[in-house]
């Protein structure tokens, strides 16, 4: 299969920096399930997130304030906000036990987000089981860090975020409706974190 990044740069007027062949594991027809599921879980994860902001709302008082208040907060502010709202002012513990929940499985599909959509290579190597997703890191000591995962781990993200996307509906329903019918309390077995590792360099 022709490297999508070189044929990329020469359709754009950019001449390869040399000869070296810059095919990545994810141009392959072996990963294209595995692109497949990736794509539903990047969408599945945007209408979670979006629906996390969307019951943060009902808690600060209203869509517009309630957008103005999240619009500057990363993911992770705005899980310890939701609790410490929802701890504050919901009365049913239930669903306190509810949203508590789903701020854990939110908190680890991020990370598994961040693991998976910020990967900007992909290497399948022959002596590991499970190809490796490389992305950079914020750590100074780390440039680079990887996890392994294959289509199942990528098809499970994408089915936890659905399952998370439905939770998080079931709350937002109960907040917005007139009957006041609680949601669901049923729970589903949570997210494993994809470990990163962090790629050695030697000592110059």
């Amino acid at each position: 299969m022709l490297s999508i990044r070189r044929s990329t740069s020469s359709s754009l007027g950019v001449s390869p920096v040399s000869n070296t062949d810059f095919s990545d594991f994810h141009e392959t027809e072996a990963f294209q399930p595995t692109m497949l599921a990736l794509s539903h879980f990047a969408i599945q994860w945007n209408w979670a997130e979006h629906s996390f902001n969307v019951l943060l709302w009902q808690y600060v008082g209203d869509m517009q304030t309630g957008a103005m208040y999240t619009a500057g907060l990363g993911n992770q502010s705005r899980a310890d906000t939701l609790l410490a709202l929802a701890r504050k002012k919901e009365k049913n513990k239930d669903v306190i036990n509810k949203i508590e929940f789903v701020a854990s499985v939110f908190g680890k599909l991020k990370s598994n987000r961040n693991s998976l959509l910020h990967a900007h290579s992909i290497h399948k190597y022959e002596d590991e089981e499970k190809p490796r997703w490389i992305r950079a890191s914020n750590n100074p000591k780390s440039v680079h860090i990887y996890c392994h995962a294959d289509n199942s781990d990528v098809t499970h993200n994408f089915m936890w975020a659905s399952a998370l996307g439905n939770c998080l509906l079931e709350l937002i329903v109960y907040y917005t409706g007139t009957d006041k019918t609680p949601p669901s309390f049923e729970r589903f077995p949570e997210p494993k974190v994809l470990l990163p590792i962090p790629i050695q360099f030697p000592e110059p």
